[in-house]
C-alpha cells in the first residue's frame, strides 16, 4: 500500500544574520499510512514542528528547502505555491496548534471561526453548519457548547481554547491530522477524551495522524510507530514498544529516564543539571539567605493556614442575558508547613489556580474566611505597606514563561526590575545579582542582556524562577510551572526546584494537572472538583491508592505504558 504522506530526506535550512546556516531538519524521512498514528518526539528545537509546517507550506519566509520533499499520496506538495496549498490546508491536512491563543483570531467569536472553516470545507450551511459546530465542540469535550459560540478566545481558558482548535482541525474530516502538542494545556480527563476522539478518527474514518508531543505516556498509549529526533537529525525510529521499552540509543534512554512516574517516587531525575558550585551561585545563595526575617523561629505552626476559603464570581446582567453567579472555590481549608510542598490537582475549572490567587492577594475571598501567613492574619492587614511587607516573601512561578516576562526588557531587567522599584538593591548591584541568579538557575550569566524571545521555553521558565527568587521569598505558588516543557527540560527544572527548596528551605503550593509530576514534587496533595476538596492526604497514599471515586477516575484517565518500562 502506498503511504498517505511521505517525508523523504528532507533538509530545511535557515540563513543566520552572522552568515552561518542553521539546519532545522537534516535528511529526515517519515512515512505515515491511512489510519496510522505516528509519534514524533524529541526536545524543543529538535525539528518536530518543522515537519508539519513543511507539509502545510507554513515555513518562515527565510526557510530554504535544501533537499528532499514532502509528498501526499505520491504527489509532491513541498514545492507548491500559496494558491496550491489552499485546497490542502484544512480540507486534506488539518493542523492542531500547540498554542491555541495564537492559533485563534482574537477579534472573531468562536462561532464565527468554526462556521468559517465548516463552510469553507464542507457543504453544510446555515442551521446545519451551526448544529455541526455544536457537535464538534461537544466531541472536543467543550461544556456549554452552544453558549461558547458567542464567546471570544480571551474569554475562555487555555484548555478550552485548545479544545476549540481541535474541533476546527477535525471539522472537514481531513486525510491527515498533524497534532502539534495537542494536550499540553489539558487536564487528564479532557486529554483522554481528546485522545480517544483522535483514536476513533484513525480507526473509523481511516484518518492518518502525526502526533508531535513531549508526553511519552501519550506516545505509548496512542502511537503505532515513533520517530525520535534531536538537533534536526534522526536518532532512531521503530514500533512504539520497541523504541520506548528497549531504546537502542543513549538519547532515547535519557528521554525515558526523565519521565515522571506515578507508580514510584525518585529523589532526582536521571538527567544532567544541578545547582553545582561556582562563585556566582554562591553569591546568589548568600543574597537569598540574607532574608530580613531570618531570625524568625521556625516552629511547629504552619507557615500558611487557610480556613473556609470561597470565591464567587458574578457576571452582570445584560440586555440579552441574566446575571450569572459562579462559585469557583467553595469552603476550602488547608495548612502548609515550613519547607513543605502541598500539591493541588483537579480538572480545569476545579478552582486550583483561584486558591493560589486568593493566597497571594490577587483575588479577595468571600466573607467568613481565615488566611494566616507567618502567624499574621492577612484579612486584618489594612495598609498597602503592611501587605507589601508580607507579599514580597510570597512569589509566583507562572504557567506561561513567555507571556509572564516583559518582551521589551532583557532577561536581567526582567529578573531585577521589581526589586529595584522596591529599593531592595541599587542599579549596580542589580546587574551583578541578575547574572548571579541566572547562574543559580543554570543559565550563562553572559545571557543577561538577551531578550526573552531569544530563549527557549525552558530557559524562559528559568528566568521566571530567578525573578521570583530575587525577592528572597519563603513561599512560592507554582501554577503549572512545567506544563509547556518537554520531558527532559521539565526533569531538569524539577531537579532545580528540589535543589532550591532543599538549600533555601522554600515552602511551595504546587498546582498541576500532571499527577505524576505532583507525585514526584509534593509531600501532600489536595484533590479538587467543582471548587471543593474531595480528598486530601499524603501523595504516596492519595495518588497510589485513592479513596474517592473522582481521584480514582483521574488516575484511570492518565496515559499508561502497556509494556514493562523497568
Amino acid at each position: 500500500m502506498n503511504n498517505l504522506i511521505t517525508v523523504n530526506d528532507l533538509t530545511i535550512a535557515y540563513p543566520m544574520s552572522d552568515g552561518e546556516i542553521f539546519r532545522a531538519l537534516n535528511n529526515i524521512s517519515v512515512e505515515v499510512n491511512r489510519g496510522q498514528i505516528v509519534g514524533v518526539v524529541g526536545e524543543s528545537g529538535a525539528g518536530k514542528s518543522t515537519i508539519g509546517k513543511t507539509a502545510l507550506g507554513l515555513l518562515d519566509e527565510n526557510a530554504i528547502i535544501e533537499g528532499g520533499s514532502v509528498s501526499l499520496e505520491g504527489e509532491k506538495i513541498s514545492n507548491l505555491s500559496e494558491a496550491g496549498f489552499a485546497p490542502i490546508r484544512g480540507k486534506r491536512i488539518g493542523y492542531i496548534y500547540q498554542n491555541p491563543m495564537t492559533a485563534l483570531n482574537p477579534v472573531l467569536t468562536i462561532g464565527e471561526q468554526l462556521l468559517e472553516t465548516i463552510e469553507a470545507h464542507t457543504d453544510k450551511r446555515g442551521n446545519a453548519a451551526k448544529a455541526y459546530a455544536i457537535e464538534l465542540l461537544e466531541q472536543a469535550e467543550v461544556p456549554e457548547a452552544e453558549d461558547r459560540l458567542s464567546k471570544y478566545p480571551h474569554q475562555l481558558s487555555g484548555g478550552l481554547c485548545q479544545r476549540i482548535v481541535f474541533a476546527i482541525a477535525i471539522c472537514a474530516r481531513p486525510d491527515l491530522i498533524i497534532a502539534d502538542e495537542p494536550t499540553t494545556a489539558l487536564d487528564v480527563t479532557v486529554q483522554k477524551a481528546v485522545l480517544d476522539t483522535l483514536k476513533k478518527l484513525a480507526k473509523q474514518d481511516n484518518i492518518a495522524i502525526i502526533l508531535i508531543t513531549h508526553d511519552m505516556g501519550v506516545v505509548a498509549e496512542m502511537c503505532d510507530y515513533v520517530y525520535v529526533l534531536r538537533y534536526g537529525g534522526m536518532v532512531e525510529h521503530g514500533p512504539t514498544e520497541q523504541v520506548l521499552a528497549h531504546p537502542s540509543k543513549d538519547y532515547s534512554r535519557e528521554l525515558m529516564a526523565a519521565i515522571p512516574r506515578i507508580d514510584k517516587k525518585v529523589d532526582r531525575f536521571a538527567v544532567p543539571g544541578g545547582m553545582g558550585k561556582s562563585a556566582d551561585r554562591d553569591r546568589a545563595l548568600a543574597f537569598l539567605l540574607r532574608r530580613e526575617d531570618r531570625n524568625v523561629i521556625v516552629d511547629d505552626k504552619p507557615l500558611l493556614t487557610a480556613r473556609n476559603l470561597s470565591k464567587t464570581f458574578v457576571t452582570p446582567a445584560t440586555v440579552v442575558s441574566a446575571e450569572k453567579v459562579f462559585k469557583a472555590v467553595d469552603d476550602v481549608s488547608f495548612d502548609v508547613s515550613h519547607g513543605e510542598t502541598l500539591g493541588i490537582v483537579g480538572e480545569s475549572g476545579s478552582g486550583k489556580s483561584t486558591v493560589g490567587r486568593m493566597v497571594l492577594g490577587l483575588h479577595q475571598p468571600d466573607e467568613g474566611y481565615e488566611l494566616t501567613y507567618r502567624a499574621q492574619d492577612l484579612s486584618s492587614l489594612k495598609s498597602r505597606a503592611e501587605r507589601l511587607a508580607l507579599s514580597k516573601s510570597m512569589q509566583c512561578i507562572f504557567q506561561d514563561p513567555y507571556s509572564s516576562l516583559n518582551p521589551r526588557m532583557s532577561a536581567g531587567e526582567n529578573i531585577t526590575h521589581a526589586i529595584k522599584a522596591h529599593g531592595t538593591v541599587g542599579r549596580t548591584e542589580a546587574h551583578e545579582l541578575a547574572g548571579d541568579l541566572m547562574e543559580l538557575v543554570g543559565l550563562p550569566r553572559g545571557n543577561v542582556r538577551k531578550m526573552p524571545h531569544a530563549f527557549s521555553g525552558g530557559e524562559r521558565q528559568r528566568i521566571g524562577i530567578a525573578r521570583a527568587l530575587s525577592f528572597r521569598p519563603d513561599f512560592l505558588f507554582c501554577d503549572e510551572p512545567t506544563s509547556a516543557l518537554d520531558v527532559t527540560v521539565q526533569a531538569e527544572l524539577l531537579n532545580l526546584m528540589k535543589d532550591l527548596q532543599s538549600t533555601l528551605g522554600l515552602t511551595m503550593l504546587f498546582v498541576s494537572h500532571d499527577l505524576a509530576v505532583v507525585r514526584q514534587m509534593c509531600d501532600r496533595v489536595l484533590v479538587m472538583k467543582a471548587g471543593q476538596v474531595v480528598e486530601s492526604g499524603d501523595c504516596d497514599k492519595v495518588l497510589v491508592d485513592p479513596d474517592h471515586p473522582y481521584t480514582q477516575g483521574l488516575l484511570q484517565a492518565m496515559p499508561r505504558f502497556s509494556f514493562d518500562m523497568g
